[in-house]
């Protein structure tokens, strides 16, 4: 850390021309830390969130994704981009309004 932010911190907040959405993720209302994985909730994500120990929290964390800069998107966020960018292979059913992880592969 440098002056009070994390290593990079100043190139994640900003928006980019080439962002794309990177993988499925989960945010934790409470403290804000973010869990990865392939899928929402599948076993190399539970597996982080068991190391937080925090199972309800966890239970009521918000579902989104990362781009490359290791931004957090929202679902409806994370569609936006990836329509951009040509990312949606599949549909599936409420993906008119927010991305759902099926999407992209």
């Amino acid at each position: 850390m440098e002056d009070g932010k994390m290593i990079g911190e100043e190139e994640v907040s900003k928006k980019r021309d080439d962002q794309r959405v990177v993988c499925a993720a989960q945010r934790h209302r409470e403290s804000g830390l973010i869990v990865c994985g392939a899928r929402h909730f599948d076993p190399v994500m539970r597996k982080q969130m068991d190391i937080f120990d925090d199972r309800e929290g966890w239970a009521n964390s918000e579902g989104g994704f990362i781009d490359q800069y290791c931004e957090f998107l929202t679902r409806e966020e994370a569609l936006e981009i990836a329509k951009k960018n040509g990312q949606i292979f599949r549909r599936c059913g409420g993906d008119r309004i927010r991305l759902f992880s099926e999407n992209l592969y």
